[in-house]
């Protein structure tokens, strides 16, 4: 699957409905669920397409109610990753210079880690 259909989606009248504005797939699509909307856009692409069916990719039109909070989370989401795997960098950093120093069990109660997390820790490439 090397490409992808986006799908603006709202919610309408109690049904998710959504739309492709690029004119690949005519009308309209609405379904109970999110999930049911993406089961029956999928089955549409394996039918249309199905030497290569591209993925589908839901891109929503929400409410301002409701935009906002969702733009809020991802940022925060995106953030928390980014000091996740810079915290994986450190632990193997931390790792890597306690051992020089300490043993494996005592580098582990500094860093508040299992002896085996910090022995992967240390090993990893």
């Amino acid at each position: 699957m090397s490409k992808t259909i986006a799908y603006v989606v709202t919610y309408e009248n109690r049904r998710w409905v959504s739309r492709c504005p690029s004119g690949e797939v005519e009308g309209v699509g609405v379904a109970s669920s999110l999930s049911q909307l993406e089961r029956d856009l999928a089955e549409i692409h394996a039918w249309a397409w199905p030497e290569e069916t591209p993925a589908v990719n839901f891109v929503f039109d929400l409410p301002e109610e409701v935009a906002g909070v969702v733009a809020e989370y991802n940022r925060e989401k995106e953030l928390a990753e980014a000091h996740a795997e810079r915290a994986a960098e450190l632990a193997v950093k931390a790792a890597r210079v306690l051992t020089s120093h300490w043993s494996e069990p005592d580098t582990a109660r500094v860093m508040g880690l299992s002896k085996q997390r910090v022995h992967q820790l240390k090993v990893s490439a």
